[in-house]
């Protein structure tokens, strides 16, 4: 948050602006696996960002792949880079973490679920949970809410 001021330098006023600083990363391949290296596009790719349809920031990804997108309150932002554009949607609070929205939303933050987070059990979340589970040393079952499911996924990405 940082204090508005006005035009004046002696002139301040009390409206406040929140601006979400939001970290991306843009990778070769989803997940955690593989060194830095081999997933970080590089530093030598573009990027811009738009809020509401209008330019907003530019410049070259980081070595690691990422950029600070920095968005108002109540905005949605979108980021194009490598000829790809995503929307961007600050959120103030996840879904419980053992919730079938909470995993959903967790599983997509890691790169393995691509879906809208719908609280509806398909093949594709089916899918993104085998692909979870199997890659972190579980049995590959499907069962999202298993506590065992549960819990790596905390422990993988935190609350």
């Amino acid at each position: 948050m940082a204090n508005v001021s006005r035009s004046g330098a002696t002139q301040s006023n009390k409206n406040i602006l929140r601006v979400h600083r939001i970290k991306v990363f843009v990778q070769r391949y989803p997940g955690k696996f593989g060194s830095d290296d081999e997933r970080a596009t590089g530093d030598k790719v573009e990027y811009t960002v738009y809020v509401d349809g209008k330019f907003s920031q530019s410049g070259n990804l980081e070595v690691d792949g990422s950029v600070e997108v920095f968005i108002p309150g109540g905005k949605k932002a979108e980021l194009e880079v490598l000829g790809t554009k995503y929307e961007i949607e600050p959120i103030i609070a996840l879904e419980p973490h053992d919730t079938l929205k909470g995993v959903q939303r967790r599983l997509r933050l890691m790169g393995y679920f691509r879906s809208d987070i719908d609280d509806k059990w398909d093949g594709e979340f089916d899918q993104a949970v085998i692909n979870f589970q199997a890659d972190h040393g579980l049995d590959p079952n499907g069962e999202a809410l298993a506590a065992l499911t549960c819990d790596k996924i905390k422990s993988e990405f935190g609350e």
